[in-house]
Formats: C-alpha cells, structure tokens, sequence
C-alpha cells in the first residue's frame, strides 16, 4: 500500500497506480476506499479499461454482483477485444445466475484470461458444487490419471502376468526371510495390480508378523483413501506419532482424510502445511480452499484456489465450471 502512495504522491495523475491501490485496499478489507481508488482512476483516465476492471473486482469480491457486471461492462466497451474482460463479465453473469450468458463467455475466453479470474470462478464453482454435492461429481473423477486422477480400473493382462510372475520368482526368498516379508511383497504386489482389498488384508498380515507400524498404518490410511474410505484411513492415521503428522510428506494424506471424514476446521492446518511445503503441487491448496468452502467462509477460500490455479494444475477452473454446468441442467 506504501508503495501506491508514494507513486501517487510523486504522479498524482497516475490512473493505473490509483486503479493497483484500489485491489490492495480491498485486499486489505477496505471495500468503501477500494471504491474510490477505482473511480479516482475512471476520472483520471475515462478511455482505459483498466479502472472499470479493477472497479469491477473490487465490487465482485464485496459479492454486489450487479454492480460489478456494470463495472465490467463498461470495461468490455472500451476494450472490447480484451479477453480477460470478457471473461470477468462472464464470471459476473454466471455469480448472477445468469449461468448460459456468462459460461458462453467464459467457454470463450477462459484460457487467455488468469490465475486471480480463475480462483474466483473456481471459488463461484465450488461453493454452487458444495451445496448440490449429492449430485456433483469431485474433480478427481474428472480428471485423467496424467493429471493426477485415481486409477481405479482392474489391472489388464500384461499387469497381473507379470505380478503373477514377479510373485513365483519373489515369493520363496521372502519366505525365507519371514511371514513379514512374505506378507509385505503380496501387499505391494497386490497394490501393483490395482487389487486393494488384497492389498488391505495383505498389510494387516504384515503389521501382525512385525512389520514397522507407521509404514503399515500409512499405507493402509493411502488404501482406505483410495477405496474412498476415509474413515478407516483415519483409524490408521491415529495410530501415528504426534510428530509424524508435523511430517509434510504426510499432511496432504491427512489433510485430506480429514476433509473427507467431515472434520473440516483440523483440516486447515495438515493442508496449510503441505501447501506451503509442495510449491508445485495443486491438490493441497485446492482441498485447502474446500476446507473454507466447507465451513461457509467462500471468501477465503479464492485465495487457496488462486494458488491452486498458479501451480502446474490441469485446467482445474475450466473443469469445474463445466461441472456446475451439468449439475444445473439437470
């Protein structure tokens, strides 16, 4: 904020500095200055689309819809090829339950608009999602295994050949070595062909002949997850040390089975932790925004999936509206 000040002061006529000042006052929850910070930049500068654009935001995120359509509106009119324009009237429309009017335009200019569009779409998408949940699909059933979707399909031919072969060369030395052994090469072998009950039966065989505790209890907190049994992964979580859920190799893992078991409010912290730690990966910070979404407070949650949007992430925006789309036709 000191920043903008100190340009102003110096260019007191800068339109685009006042337009920067009025997103960081509203960042900072001073709506009603925000306000004024945009239009002071309109005066300055009436042909720009930047001033209604950055009006536009602010009146988004202070959820008056309407007057940010208007806002965008005016912004589209001055420039009316820019497609993140474009694609921000879309995203005001479709907060204003105008849903064919603003999914045309944002099917139309999404992928050239950016990251902050996108949590705030993506935020619209899933508080709508949220509260339809009985008949939303999660975004890992839309997403492809590149992208980090689950395979849940039986394992082919190819697949269980070469377990099936892996197991009468492996098997006699493991039994050498111990029922433990023994039990751990089945579950990993089972794990190998997609068969997770075996996988499942196989570590608590493990766990009963020896094997090291926590690396049974994660792996069958990771099966039960996958076998959308959160649950029972909580079971074994709760076997851990204290220590080990400080682990951020271990937070997303619990982060999301508490997500998943309904225990929103101690999700935030395992979540917070992987996503600070995993710069690179989405899915924290998205389960991250879901936490808030979960618990009523959208309007934190378009920071986390602005940061999920940043990260290398499979059109997770795109995917989402697309959802909502199907979910309101019925």
């Amino acid at each position: 904020m000191k920043a903008f000040d100190r340009v102003i002061e110096t260019f007191p006529k800068h339109a685009r500095a006042h337009a920067q000042r009025a997103l960081a006052l509203a960042a900072a929850g001073n709506t009603s200055e925000a306000v004024r910070a945009a239009r002071q930049a309109a005066d300055l500068s009436p042909k720009s689309h930047v001033p209604p654009l950055a009006l536009g935001r602010v009146q988004y995120d202070a959820g008056r819809y309407e007057e940010a359509r208007k806002a965008f509106a005016a912004a589209a009119k001055l420039d009316p090829e820019n497609k993140l324009v474009q694609a921000y009237l879309g995203l005001a429309l479709l907060a204003m339950d105008r849903l064919k009017e603003g999914a045309e335009l944002l099917k139309a200019h999404l992928l050239y608009a950016n990251e902050g569009m996108e949590g705030r779409l993506l935020t619209l998408a899933e508080k709508y999602l949220w509260e339809r949940r009985d008949q939303a699909r999660p975004l890992e059933d839309q997403l492809t295994l590149d992208e980090g979707g689950h395979d849940t399909r039986p394992a082919g031919f190819g697949l269980r050949f070469a377990s099936a072969l892996r197991k009468v060369m492996l098997l006699p030395l493991a039994a050498i070595r111990g029922r433990k052994a023994r039990f751990s090469l089945l579950a990993e072998e089972a794990m190998s062909v997609m068969n997770l009950e075996g996988a499942a039966a196989a570590l608590a065989e493990a766990g009963k002949a020896g094997a090291d505790p926590e690396w049974v209890a994660i792996s069958l907190a990771g099966i039960h997850m996958q076998m959308k049994k959160p649950q029972a992964a909580m079971e074994q979580l709760s076997k851990l040390p204290k220590e080990a859920w400080e682990d951020p190799g271990l937070a997303a893992l619990i982060g999301e089975a508490l997500f998943e078991a309904g225990r929103y409010a101690e999700a935030r912290e395992p979540l917070t932790l992987a996503a600070t730690h995993f710069t690179r990966e989405f899915a924290p910070s998205y389960y991250r925004g879901l936490v808030e979404i979960a618990l009523g407070q959208p309007q934190n949650a378009t920071p986390w999936f602005t940061q999920a949007c940043e990260r290398l992430n499979p059109h997770i925006a795109e995917k989402r509206l697309a959802e909502m789309l199907r979910v309101a036709q019925g």
